[in-house]
Order: C-alpha cells, then sequence, then structure tokens
C-alpha cells in the first residue's frame, strides 16, 4: 500500500476527502461562512483536514467514526484490506443517497484495491459526476449525457 503521506484524503471507508465541502472550505471564504453558518457540524474542526489526520474524529459526529476505529483496531490502511470486508459499516442506504456519497464507498475500496491509488485519485472527478448527475440505466450504470 502507498506511503501513509499519499492517502491522507482518502478516508479508510474508501470516501474522497478532497471533494468534501468541510475541506474545500480551507480554500473558499464563501464555502467556510455556509459551513460556519451550519447547525449540524462541529464548527471547531474548521476547516476540515481530512479523515486520517483528525483521526476518526469527523467533524459531522460526535466521537471517533466507529469505521476509522475498526481500521485501526485491524491495522490496515483501507477497508477492503480487512478479513471481514465487506461489514455492515459499509452497507448502502437509501437515507441521504442524494447528498452524501456514503453509497459509494464499496465501489471507491474496489477501485483502490484493483486499480491502485494513484488511478483511483485521477478518477475522482468522474466518479463524482457519474455518482451526482449520472442518469441510472440497468445493466450500464450511471450514465452522463
Amino acid at each position: 500500500m502507498k506511503a501513509k503521506d499519499e492517502i491522507t484524503l482518502v478516508a479508510p471507508c474508501g470516501i474522497y476527502c478532497g471533494a468534501c465541502e468541510a475541506y474545500k472550505a480551507k480554500d473558499d471564504p464563501a464555502i467556510m461562512e455556509r459551513m460556519m453558518n451550519s447547525k449540524t457540524l462541529n464548527k471547531e474542526k474548521l476547516p476540515c483536514p481530512g479523515c486520517r489526520p483528525l483521526k476518526g474524529n469527523c467533524l459531522a459526529i460526535d466521537g471517533t467514526c466507529e469505521t476509522y476505529a475498526c481500521v485501526t483496531e485491524h491495522d490496515v490502511d483501507f477497508c477492503f484490506e480487512c478479513p471481514e470486508f465487506p461489514c455492515a459499516k459499509l452497507n448502502p442506504s437509501a437515507d441521504k443517497a442524494n447528498i452524501l456519497p456514503h453509497n459509494i464507498k464499496v465501489f471507491n475500496l474496489c477501485c483502490i484495491e484493483h486499480q491502485g491509488l494513484d488511478k483511483f485519485l485521477e478518477m475522482i472527478p468522474t466518479i463524482k459526476k457519474r455518482y451526482y448527475r449520472g442518469q441510472m440505466v440497468i445493466g450500464k450504470g450511471p450514465q452522463l449525457e
């Protein structure tokens, strides 16, 4: 696996922290202002440096992320390296699927495992676009116009 500094913005669960508004707020005052006005985030952690630098203490939850703690306990960099992969922590859910990228975790992890971290990082813009803007075609996956 890659050196720790090369995977800083890729969470153990496969989420790319570099695409998160809380991370992007560091370079965009408008995003920072919007995030500071949020009633659901721990504003003391803004801008967010990513899951790994925070050691799983995500600003969207109280305490440590259970998935991060699990990966740490299993002494792996990514969930796909765990003998229990995939587990219920990665189970997709329809809840908030239109605004949170949680359903894409297993896809991302499979990309990292089979194509490597560098290729995955190159694919991030297309993966994000297909997730949020793609139109699902059965048998073909999300298609872009």
